[in-house]
């Protein structure tokens, strides 16, 4: 089998040579003999360890309505160690500020982005939205890329598209980032505060990115992406009581899990931690896959994802990365491994990690965690 008809066959659990690896790499990782910035060279090591790689699309930037201004600037506020960066936006319907504190880390000039990243949630100085009255700004920030632009980008990933091809490994684009827009936008601290003092309020805030995600969706499907990503890390219960996720985010999920099955496109869910009293409200929610799920910092271990999920979606996950392949030996990431294996077990199942490789973990584990699967499956 290709890898990418391997990937398929465990996501969907039709006849499959052997449960494949599927791991990633932080972009700050180096690897002797490898240029990880190179995405052939990127896919080569992974062809090369024999798990499966997934070749991220870039999607086209969505912009802000044409007739909004913009103004930045920087001010040194005092009892403040770093500049404080500052954006403001001009609507036709009031005016939106937001202000990050410009560590040296800071990557993006004299710019905050938006809807932002998690750079700009950790710098968080004031948020952009601030009260009820600023969603009717706030809806004139949300403009979807024009044709030009979609066709631009389209031209501009023809060479991760002519890898993925030659490789014959899948593809895959961020379609949804659900909540952790507006935590990028307001801050985790903010973020969390609003939902539980403006709840319907919140609740219309996050429909505008579930609409960008569906503006998405075409455009994945346009580019002909194998597999739609939707990340759901900044939305489970280590930000927000279970109601709000069933309230807020459980709706706007299910349809677009129905969108992803109307275009005939895998699409799978990203969690991390917080997610053990969620499991039936994911397993209820349609996605054909879920993702992440550490199992040793969240109290949530192999086997409550297997039971809370039961059959309702294949499951990418098994070794916690930031606990076993940090250890002094490989020892927890080998029974990491065989722990996996065996709980997920005739399930729909690719073998995976729980967050990015990085730099400062020990490689030999990750060595390990291949070579363990390796036996597992029964292949050198």
């Amino acid at each position: 089998m290709t890898s990418r008809e391997r990937m398929f066959a465990a996501f969907t659990g039709t006849e499959i040579d052997y449960v494949p690896c599927s791991i990633y790499f932080n972009n700050a990782l180096r690897i002797e003999g490898y240029d990880l910035s190179d995405p052939e060279d990127r896919v080569r090591c992974y062809m090369d360890l024999g798990t499966e790689p997934v070749i991220d699309i870039p999607m086209p930037e969505f912009g802000i309505w044409p007739d909004v201004q913009t103004k930045v600037w920087t001010e040194e506020i005092d009892g403040e160690n770093y500049p404080v960066l500052f954006k403001e936006y001009v609507t036709p319907e009031g005016i939106l500020r937001q202000g990050v504190r410009r560590t040296p880390d800071w990557p993006y000039g004299e710019d905050i982005p938006f809807p932002g990243n998690d750079h700009c949630a950790s710098n968080n100085y004031e948020p952009l939205i601030k009260e009820p009255e600023d969603i009717k700004s706030f809806k004139y920030l949300w403009y979807p890329p024009s044709p030009d632009s979609i066709e631009k980008t389209r031209i501009a990933n023809g060479r991760l598209f002519d890898i993925a091809s030659k490789h014959q490994v899948l593809t895959r684009a961020t379609v949804g980032q659900g909540l952790a827009v507006l935590m990028f936008c307001m801050g985790a601290e903010n973020f969390v505060l609003f939902a539980m003092d403006h709840p319907e309020e919140f609740a219309k805030l996050a429909v505008y990115e579930y609409e960008m995600t569906l503006e998405r969706m075409k455009i994945a499907d346009y580019y002909n992406i194998d597999l739609f990503k939707r990340f759901g890390g900044y939305e489970q219960t280590n930000f927000f009581s279970p109601s709000i996720f069933r309230d807020v985010v459980v709706p706007l999920a299910k349809k677009e899990a129905a969108e992803a099955k109307r275009y005939g496109r895998p699409m799978y869910y990203r969690v991390v931690t917080g997610m053990k009293p969620l499991l039936r409200d994911i397993a209820e929610i349609g996605f054909d896959i879920v993702e992440g799920f550490e199992p040793e910092l969240s109290n949530c271990s192999n086997r409550d994802v297997m039971e809370g999920l039961s059959d309702a979606s294949a499951i990418w996950t098994g070794v916690s990365s930031p606990v076993c392949l940090t250890a002094a030996d490989d020892e927890s990431t080998r029974k990491a491994v065989r722990d996996a294996m065996e709980v997920f077990h005739g399930k729909r199942f690719v073998l995976g990690v729980t967050n990015s490789i990085r730099q400062h973990f020990n490689w030999n584990n990750t060595l390990a965690l291949v070579d363990e699967w390796k036996k597992q499956v029964g292949i050198s």
